[in-house]
């Protein structure tokens, strides 16, 4: 299996309705100091600047420009493109925020090696962690091609292989193979079918010796990940996938319903920890060296850039990600 998501895996994922690709710290969009880094950039801009933010997934960023914009009164003209198929209007139209995303112009399907923008159209080329992704030679020869002769900014957010996020992915993966490892998904289908049989049999489970040893069995599993989880200091990953498989036992959740729903929950929960453990191994593939940032900052500067930023970026007390701004 590639480290690499399909576009069309990216496009499943967004249309879930994350903003970021975060789900705790940033699940309605960046905030504190990530959000005030890139109202730095926005604050230097003309009125009626043009911005484009490349690899945008559900326009997180490119929505921190509409709002700043707004607040301030500019007229500012924002492109967003994605190579997935995205359409953050139509996923986000019951938020507040949604009369802001629909004034962003939405390319889906459009790399950001080929963004089909006019040459020296834009003030602003901007990513969050998406530049990584693209290939290094094709996206710079992009970004130069679009950006303006003169008075023009690229600004990226990149994820660095030595970042707290990157450890993060590892132990999230770490994770879930010890939860895949544990064997809780087989011994609780079995108990699932179990408790169907006695129920059409009209037998108590309570008093049938295969079920009692069933339910020791999932006790033992549960112990045991339990355990396991406090060997990280974030352990989400384990804890998502005990909650969502044990709630296939609550009667709250699962009263009345089917063996065979409850089973095909259980299969949801196994299809989105493997979404996730490959999306980590994207993140950790696309994942920049020193040596790759430094490269990526001499193509600019060839291009007659000043690298104005090239230091990482610190949040919380944790290195975050690189941060890389050049003008010209």
């Amino acid at each position: 299996m590639t480290d690499r998501l399909t576009t069309a895996q990216w496009a499943r994922y967004w249309r879930k309705g994350t903003i970021t690709t975060f789900h705790g710290r940033f699940a309605e969009n960046y905030s504190g100091p990530v959000r005030d880094h890139w109202h730095g950039i926005f604050e230097r801009l003309p009125a009626n600047a043009s911005i484009v933010d490349l690899a945008t997934g559900n326009g997180a960023v490119a929505l921190l420009a509409a709002q700043y914009g707004h607040r301030l009164g500019r007229d500012h003209a924002i492109t967003a493109i994605d190579t997935a198929e995205i359409d953050p209007v139509r996923t986000f139209e019951g938020k507040a925020y949604a009369r802001h995303l629909r004034r962003i112009r939405f390319l889906a399907n459009t790399p950001m090696e080929a963004t089909t923008l006019e040459t020296g159209s834009q003030h602003l080329a901007m990513s969050q962690f998406g530049f990584e992704y693209a290939d290094a030679q094709a996206a710079v020869a992009e970004v130069v091609r679009v950006l303006r002769p003169t008075q023009s900014t690229f600004a990226a957010m990149i994820h660095h292989a030595d970042s707290a996020i990157v450890r993060q992915a590892k132990d999230g993966i770490q994770q879930i193979v010890a939860c895949e490892k544990s064997g809780l998904h087989g011994t609780l289908r079995d108990l699932h079918k179990r408790l169907d049989v006695l129920a059409r049999r009209g037998r108590d489970p309570k008093n049938d010796s295969e079920a009692i040893a069933l339910r020791t069995a999932v006790n033992e599993r549960l112990a045991a990940l339990n355990h396991d989880s406090t060997r990280y200091r974030d352990p989400g990953q384990i804890v998502y996938y005990i909650q969502h498989s044990m709630a296939t036992f609550n009667p709250a959740v699962t009263a009345g319903v089917p063996m065979e729903k409850k089973l095909a929950k259980l299969h949801d929960v196994s299809a989105e920890t493997v979404a996730y453990r490959q999306r980590m191994r994207d993140l950790i593939s696309a994942a920049l060296e020193d040596a790759h940032i430094a490269s990526l900052a001499r193509r600019f500067e060839k291009a007659g850039f000043e690298i104005e930023t090239d230091r990482p970026f610190v949040f919380e007390g944790a290195h975050f990600c690189h941060a890389l701004t050049a003008t010209r």
